[in-house]
C-alpha cells in the first residue's frame, strides 16, 4: 500500500496552524479531511516527525480548533529527535500540543536519560526535558 506524506507548515486545506516556524511531518496510509469536526484523520502506519520528536502510531487526528495532534495506538511510541535530550516513551494515547508539549496517557511509560517512569499520565516537554507524573 502506498504511504501518503503530508508536511504541515502554516496551512493545509484552509487550516491555520500555530506551529510557527516548525515543520510537523505526518505520513500514513490514509488521510481523511473531516470538515464537520475541522480535523484531519491519519490512519495506518502513522509517523509524525518534528524538530524534537518522532512518533509512530495506528491513528492520529489533527484538531484545528484545539490546535493539537492526538495519537492512538496499542501502544503509540515517541522518541527524541533532539541530540541534546534523549528520551523514549509509549502510551495508549499521546497528545502533542502546538508548543510541542506532550501528554502520554494510559499505560504510559518513559525513559529519560537514566530515569524510567510509569504512570497513567505523563506530562512532558521535549524541548526542556521537564516532566510530571500524574496517577
Amino acid at each position: 500500500m502506498k504511504k501518503l506524506f503530508l508536511t504541515i507548515i502554516i496551512s493545509f486545506a484552509g487550516f491555520a496552524l500555530s506551529y510557527v516556524e516548525k515543520d510537523i511531518n505526518i505520513s500514513s496510509d490514509l488521510v481523511e479531511y473531516k470538515k464537520s469536526s475541522n480535523s484531519i484523520l491519519f490512519k495506518n502506519n502513522v509517523e509524525i516527525n518534528s524538530e524534537y520528536i518522532f512518533v509512530t502510531a495506528n491513528e492520529a487526528i489533527f484538531d484545528n480548533d484545539k490546535d493539537t495532534i492526538s495519537v492512538y495506538g496499542n501502544p503509540s511510541f515517541i522518541e527524541s529527535n533532539n541530540p541534546n535530550s534523549f528520551f523514549k516513551g509509549k502510551a495508549q494515547k499521546i497528545i502533542i500540543y502546538n508548543d510541542e508539549k506532550v501528554h502520554l496517557i494510559g499505560d504510559a511509560s518513559m525513559s529519560y536519560e537514566n530515569i524510567n517512569i510509569s504512570s497513567k499520565k505523563i506530562l512532558f516537554n521535549p524541548q526542556t526535558g521537564n516532566f510530571t507524573q500524574q496517577e
